[in-house]
């Protein structure tokens, strides 16, 4: 189900995912028994392991800043100056623009 709307979820630096996901490949403990001892859900844990395992340290760095709609400040209105908003109006007629030439051909 998820957690509950409005609840704040906990944010894990890379140094605190680092030292966990350490600390875990020195047990012998499962993966299950240690995330409950560290107040983790265990999918959790074994993404982190797994991405350690295939990119090292970078696999465990947050990518928040790469995601989500870089359009949703001219909709939602996020206290932007105006310089900003220029530039996102900008990006947005560039966008269009893209589309446009695309469908004339």
């Amino acid at each position: 189900m998820g957690s509950p709307k409005g609840k704040k979820h906990r944010v894990f630096s890379k140094e605190e995912k680092l030292r966990i996901v350490k600390d875990y490949l020195k047990t012998h403990e499962t993966v299950n028994k240690f995330a409950i001892e560290h107040n983790l859900h265990s999918s959790v844990l074994q993404n982190w392991i797994r991405k350690y395992g295939e990119l090292g340290e970078e696999g465990l760095a947050s990518h928040r800043d790469k995601c989500g709609n870089r359009y949703a400040a001219l909709h939602i209105g996020n206290s932007l100056d105006e310089m900003g908003k220029l530039e996102l109006r900008m990006l947005k007629l560039e966008a269009d623009l893209a589309r446009l030439k695309k469908d004339t051909l």
